[in-house]
């Protein structure tokens, strides 16, 4: 009967140990590689990156070794906010981050959430866009579109489309027929509730940069790209990290004070 007793305050260590860990995972888990205004990354179509139709996307980004401070060797997927800006793949970019498009070039407001931007100057980034991409960066698109397939060139170019019509960049009739991909996905993004683009950013591409770390001024803009920030853990995960590491440790006493009495 002990033995089956401690089996059991084993097990129930180890579910408490799991349960902490994929709490405070899930909250640090969305963007592998973080990222600073001034640091440089590279876009490149390469293993693991698919579509590419009309110069879009999926790109790989990937930090420049001695720019990034935070992550450097990780990577994302992303893609383009801008039809007709332009990048070359493998040269190093400076980022800033926002949330809008410099300097924008469809800038009406096509979600109704939206807000429409200034010609020639920004962008603001569509509540439907920040959803979708969302959605695409923690594997649910093929939830809301059961025939979307995240290993498929013409899947990604579906998204890629999407985005660019929900961004103005492209009119409604880029994304094809009704029973489309790229409209189902289209569909689904104005469908959303958002109010805001949640964790997602622009990463705004430039050629250059002057000042200092923190008051940097950029030039040269080229593309801006999609981005999913690390979410900052809400304070009722850091309670509950807390208390799952309070009654590991609670445990962890009484089996070695029973342990000391025997």
């Amino acid at each position: 009967m002990q033995q089956n007793n401690h089996k059991k305050k084993q097990a129930g260590v180890a579910v408490v140990a799991a349960f902490v860990f994929a709490a405070f995972a899930s909250t640090v888990s969305a963007a592998p590689l973080d990222l600073t205004p001034g640091d440089q990354i590279t876009l490149d179509w390469g293993a693991g990156t698919y579509g590419h139709g009309s110069g879009g996307g999926e790109f790989m980004a990937r930090g420049v070794a001695g720019s990034v401070l935070n992550g450097a060797g990780d990577s994302f997927l992303t893609f383009c906010l801008e039809f007709n800006s332009h990048i070359s793949l493998g040269t190093p970019y400076y980022v800033d981050i926002s949330t809008a498009a410099m300097p924008g070039g469809g800038v009406a407001a096509t979600y109704a959430g939206d807000v429409a931007g200034t010609p020639g100057v920004s962008d603001p980034l569509s509540h439907a866009t920040a959803w979708l991409y969302t959605q695409f960066r923690t594997n649910n698109l093929n939830i809301l579109v059961p025939s979307f397939n995240y290993a498929n060139n013409a899947d990604a170019n579906s998204l890629q489309a999407a985005i660019w019509v929900l961004e103005n960049e492209q009119p409604t009739s880029f994304l094809g027929a009704a029973t489309s991909t790229a409209s189902k996905l289209f569909d689904a993004a104005t469908a959303t509730t958002w109010t805001d683009n949640g964790n997602v950013r622009v990463l705004d591409l430039w050629g250059s940069r002057s000042g200092t770390l923190g008051n940097y001024t950029f030039s040269g803009d080229h593309q801006d790209q999609l981005y999913l920030m690390t979410p900052v853990p809400e304070p009722e995960t850091y309670a509950m990290l807390l208390a799952g590491l309070g009654l590991m440790g609670f445990v962890a006493r009484r089996r070695k004070s029973r342990g000391l009495q025997g």
